[in-house]
């Protein structure tokens, strides 16, 4: 009886250590997606998506009509400029 608790002891020790070992010591590397910006996406991206926050807020009553107007607008004036800054070689 006591050989089966140490053998299940031991088979438990080597699972962990065969599973826990690249987990632990291999290093990470990083994901990369090939054919994409890096900066100049990510940027249009989360101007795109504070311009629709904005439209939402808007929509819902928590932005008076005035700063919808001059935030959108300077969302928009970055969004073109950062388009003109990517396609510009």
């Amino acid at each position: 009886m006591i050989w089966i608790l140490a053998l299940a002891v031991v088979l438990l020790v080597l699972t962990l250590a065969v599973i826990g070992y690249p987990l632990f010591f291999q290093p990470l590397e990083p994901f990369l997606v090939s054919g994409l910006p890096d900066e100049s996406f990510s940027e249009r991206d989360s101007l795109l998506e504070a311009m629709t926050e904005l439209d939402q807020a808007h929509q819902a009553g928590k932005v008076s009509p005035e700063d919808y107007q001059s935030i959108k607008s300077e969302l928009e004036t970055r969004y073109i400029q950062v388009g003109e800054t990517q396609e510009s070689p």
